[in-house]
């Protein structure tokens, strides 16, 4: 299942290619899409850790990750609900791009005969 590997270094790259041509380009338009894409990114790794986590449900990595999505959920709910939003904000903004690095290692760390 090389194809898992490679739809990861697609939706994770994409945002990326994108944000660094706007760096170039300095229009603004598509840091826009990068921003947009990263939404996508997000799910496409949500659904990939789900499914890597049902297929090899003895690897406690994947639960960990699975445990990091939902408690990341949680905080967004609790922030919302007791008005948490000076410090707490920049918090929250990490948390995802450390949930996709740490989702990608794991895949890349995996054999192909694993997947």
């Amino acid at each position: 299942m090389k194809a898992i590997k490679i739809l990861n270094t697609i939706v994770v790259a994409i945002p990326l290619a994108l944000g660094l041509i706007d760096l170039i380009l300095q229009d603004g338009a598509y840091l826009i899409y990068a921003l947009w894409f990263t939404m996508i990114t997000g799910g496409v790794q949500v659904l990939l850790g789900i499914i890597l986590a049902i297929k090899l449900h003895n690897n406690l990595h994947f639960k960990i990750y699975l445990i990091g999505v939902v408690g990341y959920f949680f905080l967004i709910y609790l922030a919302d609900e007791f008005d948490l939003s000076h410090g707490f904000s920049y918090l929250m903004f990490t948390i995802p791009a450390l949930l996709a690095v740490y989702l990608s290692v794991l895949i890349y760390k995996l054999p192909n005969h694993e997947l």
